[in-house]
């Protein structure tokens, strides 16, 4: 083997698990090849080319000191540095190449007789780790080629380093690969195999092969051979040696000749050198007229050597131009390709825009469709309601026909009773008793913002007490008496029942507290006071009817119990505007042996209230039922005018007399009949007279009054009127039967059925609740007298 030479002056360290060795030679078409599969399979990896240069055979002239030895040695050293510069040119085209192609690249390449012997001592000098070489000439490949056709890549496969793998590419194609040994690094190892056969290899090939089409068709090592003969021949035309020069050019030309065999000789370099031959033989002279020659032949080789490289320029010249086509090739390709793609875009738009119309088309349809739906639901909706209220008409008169047959059956049992004063059948039997927890957990641990009033006779709190709404009135402190004789006279003054006297529900001897209905609009004080919601005249009138029928009663009793205390704020209006007389009898629970006007805080209260008491009782503190007439007659003013009470029977007689009534009238009453008005305005007049013997009897004069009244506005029909006579309150009605209760029975979930439902639930073995649906604790049933009390009230005054 010849001698080895390293391109480099330094031995350059690679890194030889990150880069790839690439085997070139002077094939270009082929080496390509190998490069592209490199870069396809190998991307991001470093690539270095491995290149074996084999010299001349020029090189192994015989040296000597002779001027035919020195010229031989000359002609060696340029045909030497006519080779390192081609094989450079050769390199730098294959490193821009990759340059280009975004690689990092090297090169290492050696002088050696044996290409592949060159090979494998690359491998052992840099312990190359990774190679990629050819398999076979092109021209060997086919589509079953499978093995190794090329004696350099046998060789190379069974003397290079087991350390390294190498890939054996035939025309861009995988054809065999020679794995490292077993005991190479895990790193090595794990090193991921290329792709084989990737689609994109051929493609990339004729890219490569279009962008470079001059670059490197042109760079085989041997094109410029003639050049070197030209050379030659005119160094032998021109210079005079003896005849050893002739066997030594002789020598040279079976040397050289086998070189160049790839380049035919012409018949112009044959007839050449036939004449060199003879012109050597011929020449004869002194060995200083040679060395003159051979001076003038110097000359004209460095005029040739000027040319040659005038000629490199204007290939380097040629190969930028090249280059600029090529760039401007590739930039009208990637404008053809943004074009193509621009028009993609635009036809994706369209068909975008197409779909769009056809959603927008189709939610039109969609929305008109369920704007239909809509119409038929209110449609039916309507129909529905209609339905409902069509229904509840029909339940509502059957109910009204069943409690007018009700109430005129009762009316006439109570006119029967009243008129044999058997007021003693009204009372019940039993009062309900509460205890204070409960009293405590109905007003909410007594909140204050469930309070309702508060005053001389104690103070009311709103509260839910077994289901129902009651008024819970809580005694003052004062005129206690015991436990005993509080539950005895609450128990005497609720066997006083009337529609128009407040229900006493139960009581708290505990906590000296009365249960008592409520009344969710209050007192007739509260709405005589309100600017923004007034009550109509025609109301106003049912309620002086209903005061004088609930007066007449209580006078009427046997002894006559007088209320003493009749003023707008103890007159209760419930949900229909129904009147009920309050605090009856209240007074005297809270007295203790001396009179009630000795209490400091009650004497303060009676002191504003005065203008609705008896002027004779103030002087006397003798009650007689003449006082509440009087106090009937204010409250009578009150309703005509809705004026404070001071100086109002002044005002109002003034008036009168002087035919003016309409001038005292309350206005957001309404239109007053101005005749009626007048009525009861002296039927007031006449209540409030100082004396007590000049007052009216109610029975026979305010009754005589009033109740033609009460007849004309409900025979007027006004609609206000009618509504709030005609409604049944929710409370009154069976959760089962839907129905009025007439024996009203407390179950143990705490609400109240109509007996015959709640026990005909329980009889047919249910044990849990009609309304919750969870067990009951027991079976045991508790008449609510209360309730039935407050139905039958109901009813009478229907």
């Amino acid at each position: 083997m010849g001698s080895v030479a390293v391109a480099e002056k330094e031995h350059r360290v690679f890194d030889v698990e990150e880069t790839i060795f690439v085997a070139v030679g002077k094939r270009v078409q082929q080496s390509e090849r190998a490069l592209l599969w490199a870069l396809h399979n190998f991307s991001g990896m470093k690539i270095c080319l491995l290149h074996v240069h084999t010299p001349s055979r020029l090189f192994s002239m015989i040296e000597g000191s002779t001027p035919a030895n020195k010229l031989k040695q000359y002609m060696v050293k340029a045909y030497q540095h006519l080779e390192k510069k081609n094989l450079r040119e050769l390199l730098d085209n294959y490193l821009l190449m990759l340059s280009r192609r975004g690689a990092q690249a090297y090169e290492v390449w050696i002088e050696a007789d044996n290409v592949e012997k060159g090979i494998v001592e690359i491998i052992a000098q840099h312990d190359v780790r990774w190679l990629i070489m050819g398999a076979a000439a092109d021209e060997y490949y086919n589509e079953t080629l499978a093995d190794l056709k090329s004696k350099k890549a046998f060789f190379v496969s069974q003397q290079a380093s087991r350390s390294c793998h190498i890939w054996f590419i035939c025309k861009g194609h995988l054809i065999y690969t020679r794995s490292h040994s077993q005991e190479t690094s895990e790193r090595e190892a794990v090193f991921p195999l290329p792709l084989m056969h990737s689609p994109s290899e051929i493609s990339q090939s004729q890219e490569i092969k279009s962008e470079y089409p001059h670059k490197l068709s042109n760079l085989d090592f041997w094109d410029d051979t003639n050049e070197l003969d030209e050379i030659s021949n005119k160094l032998f035309k021109h210079c005079s040696v003896d005849s050893s020069l002739s066997s030594d050019k002789e020598f040279y030309n079976s040397k050289l000749n086998p070189l160049l065999a790839d380049e035919e000789m012409n018949v112009e370099e044959q007839e050449g050198k036939e004449s060199c031959f003879s012109h050597e033989q011929a020449i004869t002279g002194t060995e200083e007229q040679k060395w003159n020659d051979f001076e003038e032949a110097v000359k004209r080789w460095k005029d040739d050597e000027d040319i040659v490289e005038a000629k490199c320029k204007a290939k380097a010249f040629q190969k930028l131009y090249i280059k600029e086509i090529s760039q401007i090739k590739e930039s009208e390709e990637t404008l053809a390709r943004v074009k193509l793609e621009l028009e993609r875009m635009k036809d994706e738009r369209d068909k975008f825009i197409k779909e769009l119309q056809m959603v927008q088309k189709e939610n039109l349809v969609l929305e008109s469709e369920l704007a239909k739906s809509e119409d038929d639901i209110k449609e039916l909706e309507e129909k529905i309601l209609s339905a409902v209220e069509l229904l509840i008409s029909f339940r509502d008169k059957r109910d009204r026909l069943r409690v007018e047959h009700g109430s005129a059956v009762r009316e006439v049992a109570w006119l029967r009773r009243l008129m044999k004063g058997e007021t003693s059948s009204f009372c019940k039997p039993q009062l309900p008793i509460f205890s204070f927890l409960e009293i405590n957990e109905a007003t909410n641990n007594f909140d204050p913002s469930w309070k309702i009033s508060e005053g001389s006779y104690g103070t009311v709190y709103k509260g839910i007490l077994r289901q129902m709404h009651v008024a819970i009135k809580m005694l003052p402190s004062y005129g206690s008496k015991s436990q005993s004789d509080f539950q005895h006279e609450v128990e005497i003054i609720s066997r006083v029942r009337h529609p128009n006297v407040e229900t006493l529900i139960g009581m708290c001897p505990e906590s000296r507290s009365i249960v008592y209905e409520y009344f969710k609009n209050g007192s007739l004080e509260d709405c005589l006071s309100r600017k923004d919601k007034t009550i109509p005249w025609q109301i106003r009138t049912c309620i002086a009817t209903e005061l004088c029928s609930a007066l007449i009663f209580l006078h009427s009793n046997k002894p006559s119990i007088i209320h003493g205390n009749v003023k707008p704020s103890n007159i209760l209006l419930d949900a229909n505007y129904v009147s009920k007389l309050g605090n009856l009898g209240v007074g005297f629970l809270i007295q203790k042996n001396e009179d009630l006007t000795n209490s400091t805080k009650v004497s303060n209260e009676l002191d504003n209230e005065s203008v609705y008491m008896d002027p004779e009782y103030l002087e006397s503190g003798e009650l007689r039922p003449e006082s509440d007439v009087y106090s009937f007659g204010v409250l009578l003013l009150r309703l005509l005018t809705a004026r404070p009470p001071d100086g109002l029977v002044k005002n109002v007689q003034c008036a009168v007399d002087n035919n003016n009534i309409s001038a005292v009238l309350d206005i957001s009453a309404g239109d007053w009949p101005l005749e009626q008005a007048k009525q009861l305005a002296q039927l007031a007049l006449r209540c409030c007279q100082k004396n007590w013997l000049d007052r009216p009897d109610l029975v026979s004069v305010g009754w005589g009054v009033l109740e033609p009244m009460r007849t004309s506005c409900h025979v007027s029909g006004s609609s206000l009127v009618s509504k709030k006579r005609q409604r049944i309150p929710s409370h009154f009605t069976c959760p089962i039967l839907q129905e009025i209760m007439e024996d009203p029975q407390i179950a143990a979930d705490g609400f109240t059925y109509e007996a015959e439902a709640i026990r005909g639930w329980l009889h047919t073995g249910h044990d849990t609740s009609p309304m919750t649906n969870l067990k009951l604790d027991n079976l045991n049933l508790v008449p609510n007298y209360a309730l039935q009390n407050a139905i039958q009230e109901w009813q009478l005054q229907q």
